[in-house]
């Protein structure tokens, strides 16, 4: 990873194994390179999660929003930036961008970071980090100016069973339960197959609001927002796991 003036930027190429039948960079390859842009990032200001295991603490995502500007083409180089936006309340604020080869942005996204108790499984304030290093913003930019956005469902809104997932090995991280992108992989999976070959996702907003841990089973449950976009809710044993709002075009 390297360092610029007040971001962190790492180049990247389009690899065979993170693009589609298109031929385009999957949405879930996007998220993955920031979960591991964050990581490094965080490490580089001294707040990371071999810091916060001091504290018996570590990083989760709560939210995050992502908008996709033009598809990355497989073999298509391009450089992933991220940077620190300061604390708001219980969340840690960091955007992204990943620009093609011709320098323009293909994806803008923001997120939201909670601190969790690792033993207690329990959000926790996180004041105790001021004693450790600055929380003020890495860069005054914006990929996005917003933080993301908490999702609902629509109003008298007709939910379906569309599919479920049981929490299997290769869908559980370092932190004991479901990693975060896997929840938008069985998302796009569930949807209907002409709908994701066919059609580019142009935005999600996700939230994550319960652990998935290994060997629960998630229920997928789909509705349609008024104005077209597609909102998927994952719930354990009646429990909402995440929801995420996905646009389609």
């Amino acid at each position: 990873m390297t360092e610029l003036k007040d971001k962190f930027c790492e180049d990247i190429v389009a690899a065979c194994y993170m693009v589609d039948r298109r031929q385009i960079l999957r949405p879930s390859a996007f998220l993955d390179l920031a979960q591991q842009m964050a990581v490094f990032g965080a490490d580089r200001l001294d707040f990371g999660d071999d810091t916060l295991g001091h504290f018996g603490c570590t990083w989760v995502l709560a939210r995050q929003h992502v908008r996709f500007e033009r598809p990355l083409r497989h073999k298509e180089r391009g450089r992933m930036l991220t940077w620190h936006k300061g604390l708001q309340g219980l969340f840690f604020i960091r955007d992204y961008q990943l620009l093609g080869a011709d320098g323009e942005p293909c994806v803008n996204s923001t997120s939201s970071w909670v601190v969790m108790n690792v033993e207690e499984r329990r959000v926790v304030r996180p004041d105790f980090l001021r004693e450790v290093v600055s929380l003020d913003p890495q860069s005054p930019d914006s990929a996005i100016a917003e933080p993301a956005a908490k999702v609902g469902l629509p109003r008298e809104s007709e939910l379906s069973l569309i599919g479920t997932r049981r929490v299997l090995f290769s869908d559980v991280d370092y932190n004991q339960h479901a990693n975060n992108v896997k929840y938008t992989v069985w998302a796009m999976d569930a949807l209907p197959e002409e709908l994701v070959n066919e059609k580019l996702l142009k935005e999600l907003t996700i939230n994550f609001n319960k652990e998935a841990r290994p060997g629960e089973t998630v229920e997928l449950w789909h509705a349609l927002d008024p104005d077209g976009a597609h909102i998927v809710e994952g719930r354990v044993e009646g429990h909402q796991v995440f929801i995420e709002r996905l646009i389609f075009d």
